[in-house]
């Protein structure tokens, strides 16, 4: 069988998945991708999918989206694409595979994570001209669901990719227990070194490094200045050679069309957020006692 990457962080999008994968790329026995979200496992009708993918390339071209082919002195090698979480290719590559990767997801709690997708869908992608508050989003996103947002994936499955049990239920059946880990961004902030640690014995990597790592959070949701920028100098990087010279010339581009996004907005909406907390309850408490059953990091 053709070579793969042995970690996978399949999810959850707006979690803090581009956090954990800066902590474990810090990691000198860890290596990502050419770009963090590799993407290669995606589903033919996905608007991320990129050219090369697991469909029409085959697995061995999954080696070429790293910089050394799967070749170098690394004891990781990990392909983080939050979307895999509601792929069903990545479902079925990952189960087929043999050896199968480990897999992980980062969680955080779930409106929290409504709303920072909200947030990130507003201001800075700049896609939801018609919505003006979060209490319209919310009700965009639940069944049925608003045909203005219809052609966006990750919004259509923002309400079933909260309720975290399922997806946890679902994973569960094609990896098991011991090569599946969950954390969220919660552990990561009030239990850093006992979470860092567990993640490091789980893959087989010494913890310090993790631990050291002076990377605290990443990829947070701005205000883009310019649409038009993003989208043309987007297409413009994509184009161009993926090296260390480039991606900071990427990273200095966003900040300039960045600004930050209005923090007053989630106290503006407390009652709404209450609210949700409540219906989401029930799937937190599933969710803690399926974690405790079928990851492996679960007691």
């Amino acid at each position: 069988m053709a070579w793969t990457p042995n970690l996978i962080i399949a999810g959850v999008a707006k979690c803090g998945t581009t956090t954990l994968h800066d902590l474990l790329d810090a990691h000198p026995r860890v290596t990502g991708g050419k770009e963090k979200e590799v993407r290669f496992l995606m589903d033919a009708d996905e608007e991320l999918c990129p050219k090369v993918n697991v469909r029409d390339s085959g697995l061995k071209a999954w080696a070429a989206q790293f910089e050394d082919d799967g070749k170098g002195d690394f004891d990781i090698w990990m392909d983080a694409s939050p979307q895999y979480q509601y792929q069903r290719i990545a479902k079925e590559t990952i189960a087929a595979l043999d050896p199968q990767p480990k897999v992980a997801f980062i969680v955080r709690d779930p409106v929290r994570r409504l709303f920072s997708l909200y947030q990130y869908a507003r201001y800075h992608q700049r896609r939801l001209p018609h919505v003006e508050s979060f209490a319209q989003f919310i009700d965009e996103i639940r069944s049925p669901i608003d045909s203005r947002i219809a052609d966006q994936k990750m919004l259509v499955n923002a309400w079933v990719d909260s309720q975290y049990d399922q997806m946890l239920e679902d994973w569960a059946k094609v990896v098991p227990p011991e090569r599946l880990f969950v954390t969220s961004v919660e552990e990561l902030g009030s239990e850093r070194e006992s979470t860092l640690t567990g993640l490091a014995e789980w893959l087989g990597i010494a913890p310090q490094p993790l631990i050291n790592a002076e990377i605290e959070r990443s990829n947070p949701t701005v205000v883009t200045k310019s649409r038009l920028l993003k989208k043309y100098g987007g297409k413009l990087a994509r184009a161009l050679p993926e090296n260390s010279l480039i991606r900071a010339l990427k990273t200095k581009v966003r900040e300039m069309n960045s600004n930050e996004v209005d923090r007053d907005e989630l106290a503006e909406n407390a009652g709404l957020i209450d609210a949700l907390n409540t219906q989401f309850a029930p799937h937190m408490t599933r969710f803690n006692a399926l974690r405790r059953e079928l990851t492996a990091n679960g007691t």
